[in-house]
This record gives C-alpha cells, sequence and structure tokens, in this order.
C-alpha cells in the first residue's frame, strides 16, 4: 500500500477491521476451488510508547497521530535506500494514544509548553503484509498536518516527535554524532525458508496467516530541522515553448531547467589540483543552484493554507536555509572530496510526452502508478546522484573547513550541485539485488591541460564496492524528466515537482495572470517554482556523441523489465 494513494483514515479503518479479526481462525469454505479467496497474509503488532512534551489540542480532541510507517528492509527509504513510500502504515488517533490527556475546547490549536515530558503507550495493529522482513518508522505528527496521499505533507516536519522499533542503546551511544542513522532492528512477517540466502532470505505465510508481535515502538526524538525546501533557480520563471522528446508540445511550463546529453563527457580529475585545474574540472559538469525555500513573491501563499511550509527566514534574521555539513565520508569515486549534507538525487518520471496524464510531473517510473501514465508495465527505476558543494566552489569543498554538524554556521540560503553523468538502474522487484550503474564514458582529458592522453574519469573498483551497485558498464543514459530530491541524515527530504507547482486535471489549466498563479476549475494557488520545469532532462546526444551511444547504447536493464 503505498503512502500517496490512500487516505490514513480508510487504512485506519481497515487496520482496526483486520485486527479486530485476527485474534481467531477465520473458517474458509473453498469447495468450489475456484481462486475466488485472498491468500493468507502477515500482521505486525505491538505498542507505540511516546515520551516527549504534552500533545497540542483543539476544539476537544488531541490533535495529530502516532504514524507508524512499515518498509521493506531490502529497500529503505532515504539516506539508506530509495523507497518512495512505505509497504503499509497506520495512523493512531491522538485521542487513543494520549487518552488521559485535558483537552482545550478552543477553535485554534493550543500546545502546552514543552518543558514538560510525559509517556503514554497505545497498541497497534498493521496489516495486510506479505511474508519479508520489515523495518519499522515512527512519528508523531504533533500539529496534525500529516496527509499521506500529497508530497508536501507527507514526512516528519519541525516540533514532531520522531522514533521506530530501534536499537535503543546504540542511538544513545551516538547522540551527538550529527549524521547518525538510527539502527532499525528486523521484524520478520513468516517463516524463514532454509534453502534462501543470507542476503535474500525469503519469508513464506502459511494457510492461517502470521502474527509478528509485541512490536515495541518508541517515539522520543524531537525533529529540530523543517524539511530541505528548496527550488532550482529560474524555475518561476516561464518562457516560450520548447520541444523535446520529453515535452512534445514544448509546453512553457514544462521547458526543463537545466539538460544534460545522454552522453554528456566530463573531464578527469588533476592529479595535482589547484584552483584553476579544479575549476576547469567543476565546470565540466552539468550544474545547478538550489535555493531555500521559495521566491519572495511565493512565500506569503507558500506559509499559508493549504500548504503551511515551514519556512523561517534565512539567517541572520532567523534560523531557516539549508544545512550543508559533512557526512563524515568521501564521494566514492574520489577520496579527496567530501560528502556533504543534503544529499541530492534524482529520479526518472514516468513517460508523459504529451503532458496528458501526469501533467504536475509527479509519477515516479517504476512505480505501480506508471501504468495509469503510460498504458505499459512498469519500467525499471533511474538515480542519478549529484554532488553537493561547499559555497558553490569544488576548490572550497576539498579544502574546507567544511561544517561538521547541522549548526546555524551549516545554514546556506542555497546550494550549487552538480549532476554526475551516471545512473543506476534497479529491477524495482528486487532492489535488493544492486543497480546497474551506467554511464556514457569511463576515460577522458584530464582537467589539467599540461596532462597528456586519456585518464580515468573515477575509481570504477571503489565505485563498483558500493552497497547499491552490482556491476558498472559503459553506455549511454536514459532519456527523460528526472525530479530533484534533497535529503537530509534525518530522512526528511523534499521533491520537486510536488503538487504544490501544477494543477491536478481535475483542477483545470495553470493559469498565471494572478500572482501567484491558480488553476482554472478550482481555483487554489499554485507556485510556480515548485512545478514541471523544475526538473533534469536528459536528452538526445548531439552530433558529437551519435557514435558514442550508437556503440555503447542505452543497456536494455534501464528499458524494461
Amino acid at each position: 500500500m503505498k503512502l500517496r494513494d490512500v487516505f490514513f483514515g480508510s487504512v485506519l479503518l481497515a487496520t482496526l477491521f483486520v485486527s479486530g479479526s485476527a485474534c481467531t481462525d477465520v473458517p474458509i469454505d473453498d469447495e468450489r476451488n475456484d481462486q475466488r479467496l485472498a491468500p493468507a497474509r502477515g500482521v505486525i503488532r505491538g505498542t507505540v510508547t511516546y515520551v516527549g512534551p504534552r500533545p497540542c489540542s483543539r476544539d476537544g480532541h488531541i490533535v495529530g497521530n502516532a504514524v507508524v510507517l512499515v518498509f521493506d528492509r531490502r529497500n529503505p527509504p532515504p539516506p539508506q535506500g530509495i523507497a518512495s513510500s512505505a509497504v503499509n502504515f497506520v495512523a493512531v488517533p491522538g485521542d487513543r494514544l494520549f487518552a488521559n490527556e485535558p483537552r482545550s475546547v478552543s477553535q485554534g490549536l493550543v500546545c502546552p509548553p514543552d518543558d514538560t515530558t510525559i509517556t503514554a503507550s497505545v497498541p497497534f495493529t498493521i496489516a495486510p503484509l506479505d511474508g519479508g522482513s520489515y523495518m519499522v518508522q515512527a512519528f508523531y505528527d504533533r500539529r496534525g498536518r500529516f496527509l499521506p496521499t500529497f508530497k508536501f505533507r507527507n514526512q516528519p516536519e519541525a516540533g514532531d516527535i520522531a522514533g521506530g522499533y530501534v536499537d535503543l542503546e546504540d542511538a544513545r551511544k551516538n547522540a551527538s554524532n550529527p549524521s547518525y542513522r538510527p539502527v532499525f532492528l528486523p521484524v520478520d512477517v513468516g517463516t524463514r525458508q532454509a534453502s534462501a540466502s543470507e542476503q535474500n532470505p525469503i519469508f513464506t505465510i502459511g494457510p492461517d496467516g502470521y502474527v509478528a508481535d509485541n512490536v515495541p515502538v518508541t517515539i522520543g526524538t524531537k525533529v529540530p530541522f523543517t524539511r530541505p525546501y528548496f527550488y532550482p533557480e529560474g524555475a518561476d520563471h516561464i518562457g516560450g515553448r520548447e520541444n523535446s522528446d520529453a515535452n512534445l508540445t514544448g509546453d512553457p511550463l514544462a521547458v526543463p531547467i537545466v539538460a544534460m546529453t545522454q552522453d554528456a563527457q566530463i573531464l578527469a580529475p588533476p592529479s595535482a589540483p589547484t584552483p584553476e585545474t579544479l575549476a576547469a574540472y567543476q565546470s565540466s559538469f552539468r550544474s545547478i543552484k538550489l535555493l531555500w525555500g521559495v521566491p519572495d513573491e511565493e512565500r506569503d501563499a507558500a506559509v499559508a493554507a493549504p500548504f503551511g511550509l515551514q519556512l523561517p527566514n534565512v539567517t541572520p534574521r532567523g534560523k531557516g536555509g539549508l544545512l550543508v555539513f559533512s557526512s563524515g565520508t568521501s564521494i566514492p569515486e574520489n577520496p579527496a572530496v567530501p560528502s556533504l549534507w543534503p544529499q541530492v538525487a534524482l529520479v526518472k518520471l514516468a513517460d508523459d510526452p504529451k503532458r496528458k496524464n501526469d501533467p504536475q510531473s509527479l509519477v515516479v517510473q517504476g512505480t505501480p502508478e506508471e501504468s495509469n501514465v503510460t498504458g505499459q508495465l512498469p519500467k525499471p527505476v533511474v538515480v542519478l546522484q549529484g554532488i553537493t558543494l561547499l559555497d558553490d566552489s569544488l576548490a572550497k569543498t576539498i579544502a574546507g573547513p567544511v561544517p561538521s554538524a547541522p549548526t546555524t554556521a551549516a545554514l546556506r540560503d542555497h546550494v550549487t550541485v552538480l549532476f554526475r553523468p551516471a545512473v543506476l538502474c534497479f529491477d524495482p522487484r528486487n532492489i535488493q539485488a544492486g543497480g546497474l550503474l551506467v554511464t556514457p564514458h569511463l576515460v577522458g582529458r584530464s582537467a589539467d591541460a599540461s596532462e597528456q592522453g586519456d585518464k580515468p574519469l573515477f575509481d570504477a573498483s571503489a565505485v563498483a564496492n558500493q552497497p547499491l551497485v552490482r556491476e558498472v558498464r559503459r553506455g549511454c543514459l536514459p532519456k527523460g524528466r528526472y525530479a530533484i530530491s534533497l535529503v537530509q541524515p534525518s530522512g526528511q527530504a523534499w521533491t520537486v515537482p510536488n503538487e504544490i507547482g501544477g494543477c491536478a486535471p481535475s483542477e483545470g489549466n495553470v493559469t498565471s495572470t494572478s500572482s501567484p498563479a491558480s488553476c482554472s476549475t478550482k481555483p487554489r494557488p499554485v507556485l510556480l517554482s515548485q512545478g514541471a520545469r523544475a526538473v533534469l532532462e536528459i536528452v538526445s546526444a548531439g552530433p558529437d556523441g551519435e557514435e558514442t551511444c550508437s556503440d555503447n547504447p542505452v543497456p536494455d536493464e534501464c528499458l524494461h523489465l
């Protein structure tokens, strides 16, 4: 079940029904043997324990929900994996979790001071689930803003309380590590098969179903940061028509903010870096500037209903901005370049060249929803990873000093990102097998003009040893439109395009006669900075690259399942 496909109220109702009937065997009458009965499924049951400030209330009710999400351990969400949605989830209402807490009858939101800590617990049940090994994440939506069907409200925000089924002792040991990622403990649903490999275990569910019981979920860490809201520089400016393979009509609202040819060639890193050679190396990449928040003219609409984005002013007037700091590691292809937060990931969108079925550019290739757009079976998931720079400069990133923690000193009003000319292609049915890393060139001339001959563009063995890479192969890149995401170590992310930046078919067309823009049939603000222009489009090779793509075509693993 996908987060963006369902309302949490209906999921909760269905889950309560399942949990109420799972205590006894369900009689089965299948004398017809006509295969019309649903197979037995799995259930996760446990207790959510909240440790944090007293909840907010309004109109005599506690505001918010304890949201418990189940992810496949083989494909967790970013930054550890590439999952874009949970396998299943449940939202336990605050009225149940805080049954004995006082409630305000005021029409406005009333939140007690944060200086008092309370503890509350409530049972939860999540079903149905297939056999497998799962991880459980959770958070308390303290201000009642969680909307699973919308990308702009489907994650924890600043002030929410986060947690999950985690190794609490490990978390205590790493309490001061700003890049720490909690160790989520496994929840196995089904019986593990003895013949299955350690790396790819198989769990089966018998005819009576399977209950993974007594799973303790703890919610107790306050989320200190807003989501990394951003927009690509210039995305809010709409120009003329410009046709491309992914935008056959030349729709001005979908002309990409940046394009890269599928045979893109970069320079090789210099052997003896200098500011000049590093500048030459950096300039050989396609790049983009991602700015914090939204443009000034969109800000009032962004912070108001229905969007309600958390957009504090940038320093020194406030604590807003993108937190740019070291992850404590280097990028895989070059140990001299530190890896920085936020991570930048781009994912290929479903092909909709006439912009009829997905005008907002929301549907990711490789998901079940892709078939609704293309009318075909889903294709591979294709991911491109960016390189985050400090203060717009590769030389500055290497020389430092780089902030080591998400403090005020790490806040920036923008970040520059380099696009690697390489993608990872995954089979969405078997993410744990790793992805095929595809790049059009393995060697190139050096960024230092004094170095003669071709040099390796990257350390192929180091790249091949990355957890998500199963093979490195030369080939041209899959053409199409790629959404852009920023990810923080907390797992909080922001993606463009999103629903804020365009109109769904039922809302009509985008009209830009007002400021901000609006929808023609069901008027509401449209923030163009978050719209369909905010993509990287990989386009056909130029005349000089046609031979490259003829000799090294896009691998079939990136085009078909």
